[in-house]
């Protein structure tokens, strides 16, 4: 493997890839089946809208099922409204103004802890996939080993992209700059069959060039979602940086792409640019 340049380093050592497990040994076997044993556990829980940090509870819910057992519900999700996206758009919008200053080492640093909770909670987010979108132990573990790998590069991407551009010199004495600026709220609308790499890696990349986030996770792995918007806010992520509103593609989908607050979208009748 060729070695990185050293502006990659920053957080102390070069990008490598999570190793995924195989389980062939006992001890490895025996974690993931006391995971699978706790997440089962937490069955039938109800997990609420997040918008500006706060959750909220409606009167409509989502049930996310077992796809190997469909009488099994891993959990129910709260249903945004046309309203809750509106009023996430709003927080989001809110929040830009201040996390887009934030400096990049500190948006960084968030993504490395996350990357390292989920080092440390990689049973529990193998087996909730394990349970939610049917994968197997190996495919689960590949998935969050996925997850932390956007996490640990995209950090050491934005730090380096956030160092001075080389550019050819002015022969007229002009000073001239590089920069990389954030663009907004991004709409962050993950598939189910990497419920936690792709959700992950659309959250982080948006998240450390400075831009907010209203994710509508996949109706499918919403609840690996909802864990993973937790634990943002549990390692410090100030609130209406991400918001969380599931939903259908219609009520919630289409509304998200449609409102012109949404910086980073595609949409069927609208060009991505022409909101900038």
């Amino acid at each position: 493997m060729a070695r990185l340049a050293p502006s990659i380093e920053t957080f102390g050592e070069p990008f490598r890839n999570e190793p995924v497990r195989a389980f062939a040994d006992e001890g490895s076997r025996n974690g993931m089946r006391a995971a699978l044993s706790r997440v089962h556990a937490a069955f039938g829980r109800t997990y609420p809208l997040v918008i500006g940090g706060k959750g909220i509870f409606g009167p409509g819910t989502i049930p996310s099922v077992n796809p190997a057992r469909p009488h099994e519900i891993v959990g129910d999700v709260v249903a945004a409204t046309p309203q809750d996206v509106h009023d996430a758009l709003d927080v989001a919008t809110e929040a830009f103004a201040t996390w887009s200053r934030t400096p990049v080492s500190e948006r960084a640093q968030l993504l490395f802890r996350a990357a390292a909770a989920l080092r440390e909670r990689k049973d529990w987010y193998d087996a909730l996939m394990i349970f939610e979108v049917g994968k197997t132990w190996v495919e689960a573990d590949a998935d969050t080993a996925e997850a932390i790998d956007f996490l640990e590069f995209y950090g050491r991407e934005a730090l380096r992209l956030a160092e001075p551009a080389p550019l050819v010199p002015s022969p007229y004495n002009e000073d001239n700059q590089l920069r990389y600026l954030a663009l907004g709220v991004g709409a962050v609308i993950p598939p189910w069959n990497f419920a936690l790499a792709i959700m992950a890696g659309m959250t982080s990349a948006a998240l450390v060039t400075g831009n907010t986030v209203v994710l509508k996770p996949a109706p499918d792995a919403a609840v690996v979602a909802a864990h993973f918007v937790d634990l943002l806010h549990e390692l410090g992520l100030p609130p209406g940086v991400v918001n969380y509103v599931p939903g259908d593609a219609l009520t919630v989908g289409e509304t998200l792409v449609a409102d012109r607050r949404t910086r980073l979208s595609r949409s069927p009748d609208r060009r991505p640019w022409d909101s900038v």
